[in-house]
């Protein structure tokens, strides 16, 4: 093999991808604009097919039986066109041959999977910067909305939860409560209750409130049955219809500690 067979490592890849029907179209059409005129993409491609060729037929046996090969000798024979066709293949040279394929192959394959890594990681990077971010926004908006509800003698009772956080704000009787990272409900079936429960162990409802936005939400107007002093927890839940019941039965969305 002379230098001009070796300047186009390229294009040797993509014989491999063409025999195997496995281009994209881009490189489809940059291939067959190349093999016009080039001897030895030529060769090689018709290398890649034949050898594929004997892999499908008989991986077991590698070449087909003699009996099946004197059959395809006399009909070519027959046909008049032996002359059109190329010796058969060595056992050794077949071996060499899709070897060589193979390897050809594997970088190939290889080589996408390296792309698909680093496109896939930089997608999950990315999704996971904008996550990040995201969140700081909505914790900044949190904090912001307390901070102005925070007047002299008003009390802080943060809620956490897997359903997101939030706190609640009470100010003698009054309560405000300020969520964040909390799913909309939808108003024509569902509402959202906060609730007390006292240090002798009764639940009840302060209020019921709809959530529109899951950045930031803002509840004013609420007001406490007790006193602020007998309050053990605050919670939430999402109940079914507009009215906040008696009891609940619902998980908590989030809770914390008076």
């Amino acid at each position: 093999m002379n230098a001009a067979e070796t300047s186009h490592p390229p294009y040797d890849e993509l014989a491999v991808g063409h025999a195997l029907s496995a281009l994209e179209p881009e490189d489809e059409q940059r291939f067959l604009a190349h093999l016009v005129g080039c001897a030895v993409c030529e060769r090689a491609l018709a290398e890649h097919t034949e050898t594929l060729g004997h892999v499908a037929y008989d991986a077991a046996s590698e070449v087909p039986p003699p009996s099946i090969q004197e059959g395809i000798r006399a009909g070519v024979a027959a046909s008049g066109r032996a002359g059109t066709f190329p010796a058969p293949l060595s056992l050794d040279v077949a071996r060499t041959r899709r070897q060589r394929t193979v390897r050809m192959m594997t970088a190939a394959v290889g080589a996408a999977a390296a792309v698909v890594l680093v496109i896939s990681l930089t997608v999950a990077n990315r999704g996971l910067s904008n996550d990040q971010r995201d969140a700081q926004i909505n914790a900044d908006k949190l904090r912001t909305a307390v901070s102005q509800l925070l007047v002299p003698g008003a009390r802080k009772i943060d809620l956490v939860g897997d359903g997101g956080r939030g706190a609640v704000i009470v100010n003698g009787q009054d309560v405000s409560l300020v969520m964040s990272g909390i799913d909309p409900n939808d108003t024509s079936n569902s509402v959202y209750v906060l609730w007390e429960q006292t240090t002798f162990g009764d639940v009840r409802a302060v209020g019921a409130f709809d959530v529109r936005s899951a950045e930031v939400a803002v509840v004013n107007g609420l007001r406490l049955d007790q006193p602020v002093d007998t309050v053990k927890t605050f919670m939430v839940t999402k109940e079914d219809g507009r009215v906040a019941p008696a009891r609940t039965t619902q998980p908590v969305v989030v809770a914390g500690d008076a």
